[in-house]
């Protein structure tokens, strides 16, 4: 018996192969696997597939990389944004602190306090106190009410007390429309 001898045929999928038998030489057509020419194929294009897809998972990793760094960014320039807003706003309190004071001190020495009393309870006013302490309500009562009660915190000196019904007074006479007698 002859082995199989291969010749090549008109089509890369057939194969023509020649066997000698007993009844004498004939040949047989035998079709190739088409899944085997597919393997092969994908065995020859699965490399630039692959790098292909491989390019494609690092731009979107880098595409994601990038976007993280600018979210980063963004984030670091709210943050500083923020803190220079801040600093800035306590700035701009402390300016504002100190020109109600100088007020405070102008409104006690009208109501016969000396310069440097004037200061001293000037001086001792803080809004973010005096916004978490009790405020004595000033509705209906009279200037001479009032000024009992300045006195009284004065007296024991209370001044952030005597500051802040300073200021609720002046308040309600400019929203009367009235001008303060004090």
């Amino acid at each position: 018996m002859r082995k199989p001898v291969l010749e090549p045929a008109g089509s890369w999928s057939e194969k023509w192969i020649s066997v000698a038998g007993d009844a004498g030489q004939h040949r047989e057509v035998v079709a190739m696997n088409r899944s085997f020419l597919l393997a092969m194929g994908l065995v020859l294009v699965a490399p630039a597939a692959f790098a292909q897809t491989a390019q494609l998972l690092d731009s979107e990793a880098d595409q994601a990389r990038r976007h993280q760094e600018m979210m980063n960014r963004e984030l670091q320039n709210a943050r500083q944004a923020m803190e220079q807003g801040e600093r800035q706003a306590w700035f701009n309190s402390i300016a504002n602190m100190a020109k109600l004071r100088i007020k405070l001190a102008e409104a006690w020495q009208n109501m016969g306090m000396s310069p440097q009393g004037a200061k001293l309870v000037a001086d001792a006013y803080d809004p973010e106190l005096a916004m978490r302490i009790h405020h004595e309500p000033l509705r209906g009562k009279s200037d001479e009410e009032v000024a009992g009660m300045l006195q009284s915190a004065l007296r024991q000196q209370h001044y952030l007390v005597a500051n802040q019904l300073l200021i609720d007074y002046q308040r309600d006479k400019l929203r009367l429309g009235a001008r303060p007698s004090m």
